[in-house]
């Protein structure tokens, strides 16, 4: 199911709507700004086990290389 752009999975239970999205805005809240993915729930007697993801943030990564000091006796052919 999707509840507020999040996909949600139930396994072994059931949650009210307003416990699911408690937990939803709790990871929120605490993840500084990374936009959730989707959560799974595992329920047993005891405890609720949490599993989430967060949608990727695209990134290139730059390295430069100072070639004058490159020391080549350190590289692998």
């Amino acid at each position: 199911m999707l509840i507020d752009n999040v996909y949600v999975t139930i396994e072994d239970g059931q949650l009210e709507k307003s416990e699911i999205q408690y937990y939803i805005e709790k990871i929120k809240k605490h993840s500084k700004g990374k936009e959730l993915k989707s959560i799974d729930f595992k329920l047993t007697d005891d405890y609720v086990d949490l599993r989430y993801a967060f949608h990727s943030i695209p990134f290139e990564r730059i390295r430069r290389v100072n070639i004058t000091t490159f020391n080549s006796n350190r590289c692998v052919v």
